[in-house]
């Protein structure tokens, strides 16, 4: 986010800026280097001479390539900016909330240096100096304020303190005829001393001030204002930079607000650009508009994970007979509808993609069971897939499972699919070896079930499961077959999820037939084994 303030000016690049402790790895090496490619409007501006046209103009744009860096020059750190844009953001409405300091947001007092620092203030500065009726009756406003004020302090105990403070002060200052004036700010700082009041339920007579509710509160009066400034500004549109709006709210009004406020803002034409670390403040299926950034333990630096611009279009599931399976229209909302934790992919290191319910409480009881065998440590067991920062889902079939493995894919995020083959012979391997799916079609493998010929519900089966294997690859999936509860020894028509969970947990191991090598390379238990062997040895 800072990188984005400097970028745009709403934070201005001196000389030394930046300091050694701002360089990754405290590496003089390591230079910053910032690269911005801005368009705006043209703004009014004295006359001058445009090196650019050769002529004389009275307009100005922020609308260019701007780049900051840093250099060492005579064993120092400089901080550079070129070319320069010095004043220009400010013809520009760019907001910046930081929603983990909220309270600082409302406050419209002036620094001891007199500069405003909320986003609030300076609005409110902006629309009092800018508005020509309310230039207009300043005057009489003063007066009026005036003469109200000497009327309701006028032979009071006030009055008398005042004038007692006056002559001692004057005496102090060696007889010095000062006048002091007890009253209100001057007209350009009155609307800065004055407060937002609030009155829940439809009460106007019991006002609280808004810096005495909650962060949460105070955070949806923020977005408020943020959308009052967004309204009045139809033409000349607005940048906002939001450092985590999810901050103090509840996780149900996160998704609430993500789609009511900031989608909103910018479906108006507005550009709006936040950090968040709340899977309910994103859309997993609108990926063009999600930089994702991680901690890389080998370079131990965060890097870009993730940027693509490119629009999504991800190869549909369909039947037999080329018809699509869901439409592309709600397809995304049909997977969300399904699978409400979707987004936690997207703040997940790897991924496994299971097919129903009791899957996943089978391998999540299962993987806590064979963590504590290896280490003998329950509390990690029991948190290892966090530990690991690894979220295992429920894809609802192989349909849907394609469609995650596309988006896993799209995001650079490792994933393991774990499925009911549904077919009671394995030929996993055989149906891999077809490169299309018109090869396949035309083999024995998909015409024939040994000496039988297939139906047409068992060709659909080895359909979806030729695209599910070509589409993830046989490395990053297992089948179980011809579906969990056979490989558990389960009656198959028996779904008692507590049951399932009873059995799992009672199993003295696990057989490769439900949990192969390849999850539990995926899984990492080969540092788990490293690490216990060295434990031992000590």
């Amino acid at each position: 986010m800072n990188c984005l303030l400097y970028g745009v000016g709403y934070k201005y690049v001196q000389e030394h800026t930046f300091e050694k402790h701002d360089l990754h790895n405290l590496d003089y090496s390591k230079t910053i280097e910032i690269k911005t490619d801005l368009a705006g409007s043209e703004y009014s501006c004295p006359r001058y001479w445009n090196r650019a046209i050769s002529a004389y103009s009275d307009k100005k744009s922020i609308t260019g390539t701007y780049e900051i860096f840093t250099e060492i020059e005579d064993s120092e750190l400089k901080s550079k900016m070129q070319p320069s844009m010095f004043g220009m953001n400010k013809h520009y409405n760019i907001f910046y909330i930081n929603f983990h300091t909220i309270k600082d947001e409302i406050s419209t007092k002036k620094t001891s240096w007199g500069n405003l620092t909320s986003f609030l203030a300076k609005h409110i500065k902006k629309i009092v100096d800018n508005d020509s009726s309310m230039i207009n009756c300043q005057e009489t406003y003063e007066e009026e304020l005036e003469t109200a004020t000497q009327k309701v302090i006028e032979n009071s105990s006030l009055e008398k303190f005042i004038h007692t403070i006056k002559k001692n002060y004057s005496a102090n200052l060696r007889d010095n005829n000062c006048e002091i004036s007890f009253g209100l700010p001057d007209y350009e700082d009155i609307f800065l001393q004055m407060i937002f009041k609030i009155g829940l339920n439809g009460d106007s007579n019991k006002l609280v001030p808004i810096d005495q509710f909650g962060d949460g509160y105070i955070s949806m009066f923020v977005m408020a204002v943020i959308q009052a400034i967004a309204e009045s500004n139809t033409d000349d549109k607005c940048l906002f930079l939001f450092e985590e709006p999810e901050s103090f709210l509840h996780e149900n009004h996160q998704e609430y607000f993500y789609k009511r406020v900031l989608c909103t803002l910018a479906e108006k034409g507005h550009q709006v650009i936040y950090t968040t670390h709340s899977d309910k403040m994103i859309d997993i299926f609108e990926p063009e508009g999600i930089i994702r950034i991680e901690f890389d333990e080998s370079t131990k630096q965060t890097v870009k994970k993730y940027n693509d611009t490119g629009e999504f279009s991800p190869s549909l599931p369909t039947d037999e007979d080329g018809n699509e399976l869901i439409s592309y229209e709600n397809y995304n909302s049909y997977i969300k509808s399904v699978e409400p934790n979707l987004n936690k992919l997207l703040f997940s290191r790897k991924a496994i993609l299971v097919e129903g319910p009791n899957d996943l409480i089978a391998y999540t009881t299962a993987i806590e069971k064979e963590v504590f065998r290896l280490t003998g440590d329950q509390k990690l067991a029991e948190t290892y897939l966090s530990f690991l920062n690894i979220v295992i889902l429920v894809h609802h079939g192989k349909i849907t499972a394609t469609l995650l493995v596309e988006l896993c894919k799209r995001f650079n995020l490792d994933y393991f699919v774990i499925n009911d083959w549904d077919l009671d012979t394995d030929f996993i391997e055989e149906l891999s070896n077809f490169d299309n799916e018109d090869n396949m079609k035309g083999s024995e493998l998909y015409q024939k079930d040994g000496e039988q010929d297939r139906t047409r519900t068992s060709k659909g089966m080895v359909t979806t499961n030729w695209k599910l294997i070509n589409c993830a690859g046989k490395d990053k999936i297992h089948f179980n077959i011809p579906k969990l509860e056979a490989v558990l020894d389960y009656p198959s028509t028996d779904k008692n999820s507590l049951k399932i969970y009873n059995l799992v947990k009672n199993m003295k191991s696990y057989g490769a037939n439900f949990f192969p090598d390849k999850l539990r390379n995926y899984l990492e238990f080969s540092d788990l084994e490293t690490a216990n062997e060295h434990g031992e040895s000590e």
